[in-house]
Formats: C-alpha cells, structure tokens, sequence
C-alpha cells in the first residue's frame, strides 16, 4: 500500500493508505471523508467547503510518518474502525460536534 494526501487549496489535509492512484481518488468520494472534511475544523475553519477540488498526490516522506504514527495511536483504541480506509489528519483538527457548550456565566442556574 501507498500513503496518499488529500490536498485542499494547496495544503495536504489528510493522509491515507490506498492500492494504487485510482484507489486513493476513489476514496475522495467516499461519503464519510467528505463528511469529516466538512465537519472537521482547524483554526476555526472547515477543513473543506463541499465545493473546491480535492487533489491527490502521493504523500512525502514527512507525511508518511505521520500517517503511520497517527495510525498506530488510533488502532490501540477500542472503537478502531479496521474495516475502513483510515486516514489522519495532517493538520491540528476539532470536531465541533464534540464540543461541550460552556456555561460561562456567574450564576449557578437554580433559577
């Protein structure tokens, strides 16, 4: 297998191991990725806005590091997904959805 990037505007985003060139742009479809790309922010931004083209390209020494070290993190997890291409971020993500909302006010809520 080959580790592949997801690049948006330039910058690599994601990296993911696929069988060959068609492989890894297929996977530029799949529902799911696009959907994190979507939903995942960094600096308070999505990481993609459903419009602009995603490009593919064979991921550099660098990003392959990452890509093997963020794989190795997640499959120590539970919930590890092994059917699913894996990809990983190459840049800081937040998943808003997960975020709590804070109660930044004074009072204690016993209204």
């Amino acid at each position: 297998m080959t580790v592949y990037v997801a690049e948006i505007f330039g910058s690599g985003i994601a990296a993911f191991d696929a069988a060959s060139a068609h492989e890894a742009r297929a996977h530029l479809t799949d529902e799911g990725f696009q959907r994190d790309l979507i939903v995942m922010q960094s600096k308070g931004r999505p990481l993609w806005d459903g419009v602009a083209e995603i490009h593919v390209r064979i991921a550099t020494p660098e990003e392959s590091v990452i890509w093997q070290t963020g794989l190795a993190t997640a499959t120590q997890s539970t919930d590890f997904p092994g059917d699913r291409t894996r990809h990983v971020f190459l840049v800081p993500v937040v998943d808003p959805s997960l975020e709590r909302s804070v109660d930044d006010d004074d009072d204690d809520d016993r209204d």
